[in-house]
C-alpha cells in the first residue's frame, strides 16, 4: 500500500534511538543555504549546465533517458575500497558515462523495446569498466532493465513519457503510478509491525524530470514541493558532517568499523528517516528566514533543491567529509 515518505519519517522521529537532529545546527546550516541561494545555487538550469554527462539537448525522449538512469541509480560504493571507473568517472557519473558511450555507439539503450530483451552479456559490456572492477549488483541491474522495459512496452506504449502524462502534472499521482507499476522502485519494508516507505529512486526520478525540463512541459508538476529529499547513503553523511545528524556511540562505532547493514535494519531506518526529517526542518527554517528578511526576488527552495545542493556540496568537499563522517553501507537496489 502506498504511503508518503514524509509520514514514515515522522514516525521514525518518534521511535529513533540512535539518530537525533540538532536544532542549532539546523539553523546554522539553513543560514548557509540562505546565503547561497542568492547566488542562484538552486537554478534548475544547473541540472544541465553543471553536469555535462546529463543530456544537453532536451526533447520529449529525454524522459526515457532519465527513467533508465534512475532505474539503475543505486549502490555504487565499492566492496574493497577501490572504486570502479568508467571513462574515468565514478559512481553515478560512471553510470551516465556508460549510457552516453552506448548511445554514441548507436546502441539504443534508452529504448525500452531494446532493453526489455537485453542479455546479461550485453549489460556487462554496457557497464565495462576501465579497471576490470565490475560495477556492483550487475545481475540485479540486468533483471531491472528487463523488467522495467517489459512494463513500459506492455503498459505505457514503450515510453515513460506516457506514464508522466497519466499523472496529469501531479507529482504524488506520478509517485503512486511508479509505485504501483514498477516493483523495483518500491523502497519499503515492515518495521516494528508498521509499513515504512522511503521511495528514494521513485522520488529522484520525478525530481530529475522536473529539473531537466526546468519545471515546464513534461517537467511541470503542480505539487512538486510535496516530495521529500532522497534518502540514500551520501546525504546523511554530509548531514552528519555538519552536525545536523547526531549518531549514538554504538552507531558511530559500527559505521567506522565498515559493518555492512541490512536493508531495513534499525540503524539504516533511523539514518534515512531522520535525514528526511532534517531536510524538512531545514526547509521550514529557510521559509522563516525568507519571510523575516523579505526576500521577494527568490523562491524558497524545496526539499528537492536542498538535496541537490547537498549532493553537489558533498562532492566538492568529499575528502574532508570522509575524514570526519562515515557513510552507512547497504547493498540494495533501492539506493
Amino acid at each position: 500500500m502506498f504511503k508518503h515518505p514524509r509520514e514514515s519519517a515522522e514516525l521514525i522521529s518518534i521511535i529513533a534511538e540512535h539518530v537525533s537532529i540538532d536544532p542549532d545546527s539546523i539553523k546554522k546550516f539553513a543560514r548557509k543555504i540562505f546565503e547561497s541561494n542568492v547566488i542562484n545555487e538552486f537554478d534548475l538550469r544547473r541540472w544541465r549546465s553543471d553536469n555535462p554527462l546529463h543530456p544537453q539537448t532536451i526533447t520529449e525522449h529525454t524522459a526515457d533517458w532519465i527513467f533508465l538512469i534512475d532505474s539503475l541509480n543505486f549502490s555504487f560504493w565499492p566492496d574493497s575500497g577501490h572504486e570502479f571507473t568508467i571513462g574515468g568517472e565514478i559512481g553515478y557519473w560512471a553510470l551516465c558515462f556508460a549510457i552516453k558511450r552506448a548511445l554514441t555507439q548507436n546502441i539504443p539503450i534508452t529504448d525500452p523495446k531494446f532493453y526489455c530483451k537485453i542479455t546479461l552479456e550485453q549489460v556487462k559490456n554496457l557497464f565495462r569498466t576501465d579497471n576490470q572492477r565490475e560495477i556492483p549488483m550487475i545481475n540485479e541491474r540486468f533483471s531491472i532493465l528487463r523488467e522495467n522495459g517489459k512494463i513500459l512496452v506492455e503498459n505505457f506504449q514503450g515510453s515513460f513519457v506516457n506514464c508522466i502524462r497519466q499523472s496529469q502534472s501531479n507529482a504524488i499521482t506520478l509517485l503512486k503510478l511508479i509505485y504501483d507499476n514498477f516493483p523495483s522502485f518500491r523502497d519499503e519494508f515492515c518495521y516494528r509491525s508498521v509499513q515504512v516507505t522511503f521511495l528514494k529512486r521513485a522520488q529522484i526520478l520525478i525530481a530529475d524530470i522536473w529539473a531537466c525540463y526546468e519545471g515546464h512541459g513534461l517537467g511541470f508538476f503542480n505539487d512538486i514541493d510535496q516530495l521529500t529529499m532522497f534518502a540514500d547513503y551520501r546525504i546523511p553523511q554530509i548531514l552528519h558532517y555538519f552536525d545536523i545528524l547526531k549518531y549514538s556511540p554504538e552507531l558511530t562505532d559500527s559505521l567506522w568499523a565498515n559493518n555492512l547493514l541490512n536493508y531495513g535494519d534499525q540503524y539504516e531506518i533511523e539514518i534515512r528517516g531522520q535525514s528526511i526529517n532534517a531536510i524538512e526542518k531545514i526547509r521550514l527554517e529557510l521559509r522563516r528566514l525568507f519571510e523575516r528578511e523579505s526576500i521577494g526576488k527568490f523562491s524558497v527552495p524545496n526539499s528537492i533543491q536542498i538535496d541537490f545542493y547537498l549532493w553537489s556540496l558533498r562532492r566538492s568537499i568529499s575528502d574532508l567529509i570522509d575524514l570526519k563522517s562515515p557513510y552507512h553501507k547497504v547493498r540494495s537496489i533501492y539506493y
